[in-house]
């Protein structure tokens, strides 16, 4: 009975929302390469975000597939989101910044990952506080990707500006880690261990030296601030019985183990 009555209150929501021009099937789903939560293999949107969201779109009843997924750089995604109405890109934290733009959320997921300063170890850095970070390293020594949480939150944090170098992705930040080309890089230490795994690149040679949030806050689904926050609220409601479930935890754990594996 409970089913049937779930379902019945998702189909009056359905036909609401396009009754007021705006349905699940409208929402542009957006990612980047941010393995291993989200990323392209053989043409196709991969990873544990994409996992899940595959999962919510079960749920509501939405006909896509993981080819409805584009696989965008950063900053041209996270640009898309804020002027496209019914735009939606994932995985994001949630920063002051973000929150200032109004975008709307769903989730959050949680996991071990959370944003970092990363270094070499011959670098010895033992840093304690954002201050003693903008005391020591020199301009633009520490690598971000461009609009990514890396950067937000260290600016967020109190962190000087002058001290960052963009690049347009993880894949570049690693590479240009490894060879010297700053001395250290803001974020996710999740994708940070795959992408040098990745790159065949030795991990013992680096640490996280300081945290910028902590692994609780976890990502989200992030939506432009204009979505119908009956959308928002029916994707939530289907995601926290996603979690209830154990669906969640049961997607997450491979890409755990995988990460600690590695």
């Amino acid at each position: 009975m409970k089913n049937i009555i779930s379902i019945t209150l998702l189909t009056m929501l359905i036909l609401s929302f396009q009754a007021n021009g705006q349905s699940f099937n409208d929402i542009h789903w957006m990612a980047d390469e941010y393995p291993p939560w989200s990323y392209k293999e053989d043409g196709v949107a991969k990873g544990l975000f994409v996992d899940v969201l595959i999962e919510l779109w079960k749920k509501v009843g939405i006909n896509k597939s993981r080819k409805d997924i584009d696989i965008l750089p950063w900053a041209r995604a996270y640009k898309q989101l804020q002027i496209e109405p019914g735009a939606a890109l994932f995985s994001m934290s949630k920063t002051d910044e973000r929150e200032k733009l109004g975008f709307k959320w769903v989730g959050p997921i949680i996991s071990d990952s959370y944003i970092s300063i990363i270094s070499k170890k011959k670098k010895h850095y033992k840093f304690d506080s954002i201050d003693n970070i903008n005391k020591t390293l020199s301009v633009r020594s520490l690598g971000v990707v461009r609009a990514d949480s890396g950067e937000h939150l260290f600016v967020e944090s109190g962190g000087h500006t002058k001290l960052m170098q963009r690049v347009v992705s993880g894949d570049q930040l690693v590479k240009m880690l490894d060879l010297d080309r700053f001395a250290a890089v803001s974020f996710g230490t999740f994708q940070f261990v795959y992408l040098i795994k990745k790159n065949n690149i030795n991990l013992s040679e680096y640490e996280f030296v300081y945290a910028l949030n902590d692994a609780t806050e976890g990502g989200y689904f992030g939506f432009n601030k204009d979505t119908d926050s009956k959308i928002i609220e029916a994707f939530q409601k289907e995601f926290d019985n996603l979690v209830s479930t154990g669906v969640v935890k049961r997607l997450l754990m491979p890409y755990q183990m995988n990460i600690r594996h590695e």
